[in-house]
């Protein structure tokens, strides 16, 4: 059977008997850019050239001997290399017999020693023929030579194109292919079916009335193209389709998320919630929650910058902090509030666990940044914590940001205690060399 599909193609020659199968004296058909439907022989597995051939299946190459027109001129006889870019070209299709026709020279019989690539081979058929692959790749190799380029083929070349040749004249519409499924033992469901049901058209062609219509190829033309449009439109109004986006039911859990939490209506209209997340850039649920929940409003200035920092710092082991009463009750309440939002996103179908969420927030930087917010210098700070100087500086840097986005969160709740306290702690916290101006950190 011929392999048309190039799915298929690759399937069958990346199968793990298909290297047995394709031995030296195989008979295949090769079909590329040079040959056409064309039979050949093959006589080696080919090294692959460069690093990088190595490392793919789809790169090795077959040392064939093709058949081709005799005497070919002297651009197309020597020997094509896979270091170019080949193209595979689809076979005719078999509309009436199911079988592809074979090259024929229109004159005397020639051969070509090629390398072919595995998705060249459209078919690996049943025959095989007994030859010395060493002697006719010598011999070929020897009269690409300009002193022996006139010398006459030698006897293991000649029978072997002679053979194939012969196999020609008697088989004009093709040759047997191998099962794919019962001698190369390909598995795969999905495959099979296809090639079966493939097989079983084939069969049937011969049944169909309308292939003997003297208008039939041209008939069959037009109805494959009117197929193929029809393809192409459904699969355009398939990429237009919700159905098409991969992301679709990830989607619709978060949009179910947002509901539970109250920051879109049932209407999925956004409410007051979901203009303060607005407002926020980073860990948009979980702040702005601390924001409706009044955990902030009640703590100092400085103890608010020093916990809002485990939503900026990322580096996840440091050295314990060494924290106040009221900073390690804060921390108790930031990671109750993620758990229970990380409780009710898995609630939603969302795929991801309590320990998975709340090990986004770290919290070895509260301490650093606390004392930073009181006051002290910043050759001190580096003393309280393991974490490099450059790291404690952007993480200050971005934590202002984080302020400035729950200044204006409180602004939209009308809350005017947090949101003072939040433009004092801003202002605790940009002093000294972490916000001089620099060429790195600016």
């Amino acid at each position: 059977m011929d392999i048309q599909n190039t799915h298929r193609r690759l399937k069958i020659m990346n199968s793990a008997n298909a290297a047995k199968v394709l031995s030296t004296g195989r008979i295949v058909v090769i079909n590329n850019k040079e040959h056409k439907n064309a039979l050949a022989v093959v006589l080696q597995l080919s090294t692959s050239r460069g690093r990088l051939a190595s490392m793919s299946e789809t790169s090795k190459t077959y040392s064939v001997l093709v058949l081709c027109e005799g005497k070919p001129n002297t651009s197309t006889s020597v020997e094509r290399t896979t270091s170019g870019k080949s193209e595979a070209v689809p076979s005719t299709p078999a509309v009436l017999t199911g079988r592809t026709p074979l090259f024929h020279p229109e004159g005397p019989s020639g051969h070509m020693v090629v390398d072919v690539k595995p998705i060249e081979i459209s078919v690996i058929s049943c025959h095989s023929l007994r030859v010395n692959a060493t002697h006719i790749i010598d011999d070929y190799r020897k009269r690409q030579q300009p002193r022996f380029r006139d010398d006459l083929p030698g006897r293991e070349a000649s029978i072997a194109t002679q053979e194939l040749l012969r196999l020609v004249e008697a088989n004009p519409d093709g040759l047997e292919a191998v099962d794919p499924v019962k001698e190369l033992n390909i598995r795969d469901i999905d495959f099979v079916e296809k090639f079966r049901r493939t097989q079983f058209l084939e069969q049937s062609l011969d049944t169909f009335q309308c292939v003997h219509s003297p208008h039939f190829i041209e008939a069959f033309e037009q109805t494959r193209t009117k197929q193929k449009m029809l393809e192409s439109l459904n699969r355009l109004k398939f990429l237009l389709s919700d159905e098409s986006l991969q992301l679709l039911p990830e989607y619709r859990d978060r949009v179910q998320v947002l509901k539970r939490l109250g920051f879109v209506d049932a209407n999925t209209n956004v409410q007051l919630k979901g203009r303060v997340a607005c407002e926020i850039n980073n860990h948009e649920l979980l702040v702005t929650e601390l924001v409706f929940e009044n955990i902030l409003s009640h703590m100092h200035p400085t103890e608010i910058v020093a916990l809002l920092s485990c939503f900026v710092f990322q580096q996840k082991h440091t050295s314990e902090p060494n924290l106040t009463d009221t900073l390690e009750k804060g921390k108790r309440l930031v990671i109750d509030l993620a758990s229970r939002l990380a409780g009710v996103q898995m609630e939603c179908g969302l795929q991801i666990s309590v320990e998975e969420f709340v090990g986004e927030l770290h919290f070895g930087l509260v301490e650093a940044v606390y004392e930073w917010a009181r006051g002290m210098p910043f050759a001190e700070i580096t003393n309280l914590t393991d974490v490099q100087e450059g790291i404690i500086v952007r993480c200050i840097q971005r934590l202002d940001e984080v302020c400035r986005d729950v200044r204006n969160a409180a602004r939209l709740v009308g809350d005017p205690v947090l949101y003072e306290k939040m433009d004092q702690g801003s202002s605790l916290i940009k002093r000294d060399i972490v916000f001089a101006a620099s060429l790195y950190t600016q």
